[in-house]
């Protein structure tokens, strides 16, 4: 059953990667149909009401959100930027076996001042770090305006993108600092990776992308960001099916014709943008094509996946003079802590992150009372998969680690807060899985490590003509800032071929 239209593209999954492409591709004129399984958009990236609260699902912040900055890029270029109000974030906390970190001004250049104060013996590989950091961003964004000239002169005009390419965070780390801890400071990073096989490139990118200016909140919720871009694709006559499930990629004669839904309707597009899964994306597409596809996903590494604690208190929050965001530590060896956890083991402490949105936006929730959100990573396969299959079993094991997580909170952040708790809820890497799609609940889709970042990516252009790939499994790398830029490159590329 077809619905008697045919698209000049199609977009399967509402993410940030899919998002920022169907917006593109809607403002540049494009026919353009995005298919989302869910009730509403933002894969990660949205928020949920209980009562008269408002929490988001997983993020706590964006960077990149000053003028200028990548992320204000991709909403002005998608027509989304004045959708959405960013609040700047500067109440920042760190606290660590044995010294504690302290901003009241975010920003990257903040945090390097605060930790030359704790670490003034490491002043000199302060510097350096800072000062090749800069150099790879400089590059990065040189990288980004390519011409010809830079082509021939590849080596010496990226020379830092090639030497540190499969370099990983511990190597830098090692050869310029001699105090493990302040290598511990400089690795409180989002991503689930240790600084043995984390990216050197990605930290640097990172750094220089999303976290040299600070980072923000939206008003509102994370949620209004996918809000925004949505509202910005239908704008410009983008076509929204929510709760529409794609079951079939299309393919004729070697090449894609539509998305065959769940429900039997058939949508014609001689271009489709899967920003799913690829181990779900291969599924829906011919056994015979599916060979290629699954040689490459068999040698994708995946980042760990969390387990979140949402609550409401009516506890004074303000007055107790606490961040907005603090992240809190008790293992000294991240190393150790990671090997755990690919065991499939819970740390007795682990290190849990920790968001009050209420404290930047009072309208989530009623008046006095609060918002926290607590994540902290934890492995996919914990306790035999969380017990699945025995609903009584994964209740015991939700509420466990939620009582784990609360008493942590209660003893060394928010005293008294127990007895103050309203209600709470947790979604485990099951809860994410059943929602995202994402494999084994991964919180940042593919690990970061250096032969998974950038270039050593999956490409967003398939073997199968017609079909494309965006999303944290694709180019450049995760987060909602990574996310986006692979919308933005994938639609680009589709716009350029159409002039060509």
């Amino acid at each position: 059953m077809t619905n008697g239209r045919t698209y000049d593209a199609l977009v399967i999954g509402s993410g940030m990667g899919g998002l920022t492409a169907a917006a593109l591709l809607a403002k540049k004129g494009l026919r353009t149909l995005l298919v989302e399984k869910e009730r509403q958009v933002g894969g990660y990236v949205v928020s949920f009401k209980r009562g008269g609260f408002t929490f988001d699902a997983t993020g706590a912040f964006v960077g990149g959100c000053q003028e200028g900055g990548e992320f204000d890029q991709i909403l002005r270029e998608i027509g989304a930027y004045e959708r959405v109000d960013f609040l700047p974030i500067h109440h920042i906390k760190n606290i660590y076996p044995g010294f504690e970190i302290h901003l009241r001004q975010g920003g990257f250049y903040s945090y390097l001042e605060a930790l030359l104060n704790l670490f003034p013996e490491e002043e000199r590989g302060l510097k350096a770090y800072l000062s090749l950091v800069q150099r790879i961003g400089r590059e990065v964004r040189s990288y980004s305006e390519m011409t010809l000239f830079k082509k021939i002169l590849f080596p010496f005009c990226f020379w830092n993108l090639i030497r540190f390419r499969r370099t990983s965070h511990k190597a830098i780390l090692d050869g310029l600092f001699r105090g493990r801890e302040i290598k511990m400071a400089l690795h409180s990073l989002p991503a689930t990776d240790p600084p043995s096989t984390l990216s050197f490139l990605f930290v640097a990118t990172l750094i220089n992308k999303a976290l040299m200016e600070g980072v923000s909140y939206p008003k509102g919720g994370m949620g209004k960001i996918s809000e925004a871009m949505a509202e910005s694709f239908l704008r410009s006559g983008g076509e929204l099916h929510l709760q529409t499930r794609a079951d079939q990629i299309l393919v004729k004669h070697g090449r894609v014709e539509g998305v065959l839904t769940q429900d039997g309707k058939i949508f014609q597009s001689p271009r489709v943008i899967s920003n799913i899964n690829p181990n779900l994306l291969v599924k829906m597409l011919p056994l015979e094509l599916q060979k290629p596809f699954i040689k490459k996903i068999r040698r994708m590494e995946y980042s760990l996946s969390c387990f979140i604690l949402y609550m409401a208190t009516d506890l004074d929050l303000k007055r107790k003079d606490l961040p907005y965001f603090t992240y809190l530590r008790f293992l000294i060896d991240l190393e150790e802590e990671y090997r755990m956890l690919q065991r499939g083991d819970i740390p007795k402490n682990p290190t849990l992150i920790v968001s009050i949105p209420t404290l930047l936006d009072s309208s989530l929730a009623p008046p006095g009372q609060h918002i926290i959100k607590v994540l902290t990573a934890v492995p996919y396969h914990y306790q035999e998969r969380w017990e699945r299959g025995d609903p009584e079993k994964y209740r015991r094991i939700k509420e466990e680690f939620s009582q784990k997580v609360l008493l942590l909170l209660d003893s060394k952040l928010i005293p008294n807060l127990r007895e103050h708790i309203l209600f709470y809820e947790a979604a485990t890497p099951l809860t994410l899985e059943r929602y995202t799609g994402n494999e084994s609940g991964a919180m940042y889709g593919l690990a970061s490590t250096p032969y998974q970042f950038g270039n050593s990516r999956p490409t967003h252009q398939t073997p199968i003509p017609g079909l494309f790939q965006v999303g944290h499994y694709t180019r450049p790398s995760h987060g909602i800032v990574g996310a986006s830029l692979s919308g933005l490159f994938c639609a680009r590329s589709i716009l350029q071929k159409r002039k060509s």
